[in-house]
């Protein structure tokens, strides 16, 4: 392919080549997801009062946090997208509402796996809870919504996708202001066995790595969509079907 149809294509001559340092840190999240879950499962010894379950916790907590990291990219992406209308911006907004669905779920998978020891089953109506599934049923929506919404799908999507952002907001203070089920915010410093805090911090460094993996990859699935509409628009108008 050459550099002019690369640069109408992918606004670049070189099209689309994977970074090196994308390779990087994607073998970097595959170990670091290894390791933590070994730090986890073998290492961090079983806590005395809910015994291996508690485990669970090393993966809960960092997928929530990652759940909630994608807010303030949805926010700006978001909001940028709607005030330029650049696909720059409207795809960092649909990667960033895809990684908060994935991380949501597993936080509500987890959270009920665990709850399930800590309080005798696996949900419960409780404040924070519910506005997770809120936020992640409101995100799934901006999904449907950029499918079927026709010529308007990323203005919508992108409105969907602040109205999440507030409900992130949400669930962050709702634990502060109600007091439900659901423990207080986490403060692990000088409450944990140094070995457990240990492992705790090996997994969400293991899941902030993966995080940027995961980000940077549907960025380029993205862009490499912006660049097969374009090849179809221009195939379309050279009366190629």
């Amino acid at each position: 392919m050459n550099e002019s149809l690369n640069r109408e294509l992918f606004d670049d001559p070189r099209g689309l080549p994977v970074p090196k340092m994308l390779v990087a840190l994607s073998v970097a999240a595959a170990v670091t997801m290894a390791f933590g879950a070994w730090m986890g499962f073998v290492y961090a010894p079983t806590e005395a009062k809910m015994g291996f379950v508690q485990k669970i916790f090393y993966f809960h907590v960092p997928a929530a946090w990652m759940m909630l990291l994608s807010a303030p990219l949805m926010a700006v992406s978001s909001v940028a997208y709607l005030m330029t209308r650049k696909d720059g911006w409207d795809r960092l907004s649909d990667a960033s509402v895809e990684l908060a669905i994935i991380f949501g779920v597993l936080t509500l998978i987890t959270g009920s796996l665990w709850g399930r020891k800590a309080w005798g089953t696996y949900w419960v109506w409780d404040v924070r809870l519910t506005s997770a599934l809120i936020m992640v049923l409101t995100l799934i929506a901006c999904k449907i919504v950029r499918t079927y919404s026709g010529s308007n799908a990323k203005q919508i999507a992108a409105g969907l996708a602040v109205l999440a952002v507030l409900n992130a907001v949400f669930v962050w203070v709702s634990v502060d202001i109600w007091k439900g089920t659901h423990p207080p915010k986490l403060t692990v410093k000088g409450r944990m066995h140094s070995d457990m805090y240990a492992a705790f911090g090996v997994c969400v460094l293991a899941f902030h790595i993966t995080y940027g993996a995961l980000l940077w990859s549907r960025l380029r699935t993205g862009k490499l969509r912006t660049g097969m509409d374009r090849l179809h628009m221009k195939a379309v108008e050279a009366g190629v079907e």
